[in-house]
C-alpha cells in the first residue's frame, strides 16, 4: 500500500471515532439555575403594600431563605429592610407595613443559598398620599337663646391620624376653625359638642371639621337660629296691711325669658287702670329675678288703686295682671 493511501485511511478512521462521542455536557450553572422571579405589588396604601413573588429552581433544598428587601434607595439589599418568605422555592407573599405616605420605595426579591445571595431586578412603587378626612355635620339640637348642641361624625381618616375634630360656627356662611369653634377629641366616629355664648334670635352657620396630616377638612353646613329673648314672667300683686295711707304690695319675677332682667318692681296708680313704668308711682327692686314690691305710703284715704308688677329685659317690659285695693 502506498504511503498516500495509508494517510487517507488514518484520517477517515479518526473522523469516524469523533462522530461517536457522548452528548454535550450541560454546564452545572444552567442545570441548577435559580429564577428569583419579579415582585408584584397590590393593595398599595399610605402605609403598606402587599407583595407576591415566585422563586423557581430544580434544587429547592439549596435555598436557605427567600423574601423581599426594600428601601428608599435603588437596589436595596438584605442588609437593610427585609421580610423573609421562608426556605425553599415556590410562591410567597409579604405585607410591608410602616411605610411613609407619598414616598417612592424600591424593592427586590432575594434568594440566599449556601454560596451566594441572588436578587431580582429593581422594582419601584409609590405609597398613597394622605387624604383629607371625611366628616359630616349631622344635626343641631337643644337650641336655646344662647346655647345649642351640635352633632357630627368623622367617617374616614384619609389614611392619616385625625388629631383634632370638632365644630366651628359663625354668623357668616362657611365658617372655618378661624371662627368660633369647640373641639371634641380625636379619631374617627360620632361626637357631640356644646355650642355656647350665642346671641339670642340670631342665625348661625355650623360645620364640623377634622384635622389630619393632609390638613383640615369640613363637613356640610347646617343653619340654625337661636331662640329669641322672651318677656319675663311676672306674677300678680298681692295687697295686705292696707290702712288709710299705706299698704304692703308683694309680687315676684320668676323667669327672665332668656335675657337679663335689668329692672323689676311694681307700679300703681289711682287714675289709670293699667299703670306703666315711668308714668305711675313705682317701687324698684333692682335687677334679676326675685321678689318685687314692698310697703308703700302716702296714699289717699278711701281711694281705689290699680297695681301690677313689672320686669324689664331685652325683649321689653313685662307686666303682671292688674290687682286693685282700696285704702281705708
Amino acid at each position: 500500500m502506498k504511503i498516500k493511501d495509508i494517510t487517507i485511511l488514518f484520517f477517515t478512521a479518526a473522523l469516524a471515532l469523533s462522530s461517536c462521542s457522548k452528548d454535550p455536557i450541560v454546564p452545572v450553572s444552567e442545570t441548577n439555575r435559580i429564577d428569583t422571579g419579579q415582585p408584584v405589588f397590590s393593595a398599595v396604601s399610605q402605609n403598606s403594600v402587599a407583595v407576591n413573588s415566585v422563586v423557581s429552581t430544580s434544587q429547592s433544598d439549596q435555598i436557605q431563605d427567600k423574601g423581599v428587601c426594600w428601601g428608599t434607595a435603588n437596589n436595596p439589599t438584605i442588609t437593610g429592610l427585609r421580610q423573609s418568605g421562608g426556605q425553599g422555592s415556590g410562591a410567597f407573599s409579604s405585607t410591608l407595613n410602616g411605610l411613609l405616605p407619598g414616598t417612592t420605595y424600591y424593592l427586590r426579591t432575594y434568594v440566599q443559598t449556601v454560596n451566594e445571595i441572588l436578587y431580582s431586578s429593581n422594582q419601584s412603587f409609590r405609597t398613597l398620599d394622605y387624604q383629607l378626612a371625611s366628616v359630616q355635620t349631622t344635626s343641631v339640637s337643644s337650641i336655646t337663646q344662647t346655647d345649642a348642641v351640635g352633632n357630627a361624625n368623622v367617617s374616614a381618616s384619609g389614611g392619616g391620624t385625625v388629631s383634632q375634630r370638632g365644630l366651628c360656627w359663625s354668623t357668616s356662611q362657611l365658617p372655618t376653625i378661624a371662627n368660633s369653634r369647640a373641639s371634641s377629641g380625636s379619631g374617627i366616629g360620632s361626637f357631640a359638642v356644646s355650642i355656647t355664648g350665642l346671641i339670642p334670635g340670631t342665625t348661625y352657620y355650623l360645620r364640623a371639621y377634622a384635622t389630619n396630616q393632609a390638613g383640615t377638612s369640613y363637613g356640610n353646613q347646617i343653619i340654625f337660629t337661636t331662640q329669641p329673648i322672651r318677656l319675663a314672667t311676672v306674677s300678680a300683686v298681692s295687697a295686705s296691711n292696707i290702712t288709710r295711707n299705706s299698704a304692703s304690695l308683694t309680687a315676684s319675677v320668676s323667669a327672665d325669658g332668656g335675657g337679663t332682667i335689668t329692672s323689676r318692681g311694681i307700679v300703681y296708680s289711682s287714675s289709670t287702670s293699667a299703670p306703666v313704668i315711668n308714668s305711675s308711682s313705682m317701687v324698684n327692686n333692682g335687677a334679676g329675678i326675685g321678689a318685687a314690691g314692698g310697703a308703700v305710703s302716702g296714699l289717699t284715704s278711701l281711694v281705689t288703686y290699680y297695681v301690677r308688677a313689672y320686669a324689664v329685659n331685652a325683649a321689653g317690659v313685662s307686666y303682671g295682671s292688674v290687682t286693685t285695693f282700696r285704702t281705708l
